[in-house]
């Protein structure tokens, strides 16, 4: 698809809900809008790489990656982009600070960045995000992606299921091991309250690796 020229793009999209703080990531509600996230909508698409993939190859990536993880340092920008194959931009003096951006079908996008809360060389936890521009709760039919893409997976891989009261219209379900936790936020697939649900963001955090 056509690529959106930056500057036009930045006056179009509206703020996005991002994460709040890590450490608390598995047991609070919703946190305060990020300027990380805001501008990782906003960017200019990254190369074309990026914008090649369908809503399901882009979550089967993300979903292989998470897989993969077996603590902090498999967050790294490097090793995402290597286990994706997405391009991050990174910066070769700060390689675990990341914002990779692309587009999808019909106005939405997806961002994928690093969200640190402590000084530390590696990442705390990480952020895939699927957004349509000035809208929220837009019909993801075009992008819609089941809960079960990652629900089976990762119980198949030893993740404990969990879930949350849903709040403003956003259902949580919380996947889990000793070192990783995964957090799944989904939204009405045609409307902001709808029994069928699409995924809308994934959150991943990762323990220290021992010794």
């Amino acid at each position: 698809m056509p690529k959106l020229d930056s500057h036009l793009l930045a006056t179009r999209l509206a703020p996005l809900v991002c994460v709040f703080a890590a450490c608390a990531c598995a047991t609070t509600t919703a946190g305060p809008t990020s300027v990380q996230e805001k501008a990782a909508m906003t960017e200019s698409p990254s190369p074309a790489i990026n914008d090649s993939l369908s809503a399901q190859q882009l979550n089967d990536r993300i979903l292989a990656w998470i897989l993969s993880v077996n603590d902090a340092r498999d967050l790294s920008g490097p090793n995402i982009e290597k286990r994706t194959g997405l391009d991050l931009g990174l910066d070769p003096e700060t390689p675990n600070s990341f914002l990779g951006v692309g587009a999808l079908p019909e106005g939405w996008r997806y961002s994928l960045s690093s969200v640190k809360t402590v000084p530390d060389p590696s990442p705390h936890a990480v952020l895939f995000h699927m957004g349509r521009i000035s809208d929220s709760y837009a019909d993801m039919t075009p992008v819609c992606v089941s809960l079960e893409h990652y629900r089976t997976p990762l119980i198949a891989a030893g993740f404990k299921p969990s879930e949350r009261a849903p709040r403003l219209g956003t259902e949580y379900r919380f996947f889990r091991t000793a070192k990783i936790s995964v957090r799944v936020e989904l939204h009405g697939k045609t409307k902001r309250y709808d029994d069928q649900l699409c995924v809308s963001r994934v959150f991943v955090t990762a323990a220290a690796p021992q010794g």
